[in-house]
């Protein structure tokens, strides 16, 4: 068939032209089952559905469970809010403040960056609120006269 062997190992060498034959028959051959496999994944699956359960997962995500305390993923958050109030990514700042605020319900840290996130995304009512809160859970503060302050500032604003 056109092989020929080598005296030194006697075992069997393929030509240029064979080597190519074979090459170009793989190629051809390999695409098209890759095609075959990509048009059978690429169809959207059924979806199947288990009435009770789903029943179930919704209902349990109606309800939510009130988080326990913990400063350290309270500051995570309010760190990672910071983050994003500097890139004026507000809405994601101040859903960070409000996951802090679960964590650690009287962080004076929270709520002072909370007001600031919706006073800089022009929700000032929303930042009156804020303050108002935070004067009102934590009024032995050492900086309640500077809450006190900003809170008649933005009740000024029109």
């Amino acid at each position: 068939m056109g092989l020929k062997t080598t005296k030194a190992f006697d075992k069997p060498t393929l030509k240029r032209g064979q080597i190519f034959f074979i090459s170009a028959l793989l190629l051809l051959f390999g695409s098209g089952i890759s095609v075959f496999a990509q048009t059978e994944n690429s169809r959207r699956p059924e979806l199947i559905r288990d009435t009770e359960a789903s029943e179930e997962t919704a209902d349990a995500a109606d309800v939510q469970t009130p988080k326990e305390p913990n400063p350290l993923l309270a500051e995570q958050n309010i760190n990672i809010g910071n983050f994003y109030l500097k890139k004026r990514n507000y809405s994601a700042a101040i859903q960070r403040y409000l996951d802090a605020l679960e964590y650690q319900p009287n962080s004076i840290a929270a709520y002072e960056a909370l007001a600031r996130a919706y006073e800089k995304s022009g929700e000032v009512t929303k930042a009156i609120a804020a303050y108002k809160e935070l004067i009102e859970k934590n009024p032995e503060s050492p900086k309640i006269s500077d809450f006190r302050n900003k809170l008649a500032k933005l009740e000024k604003k029109p």
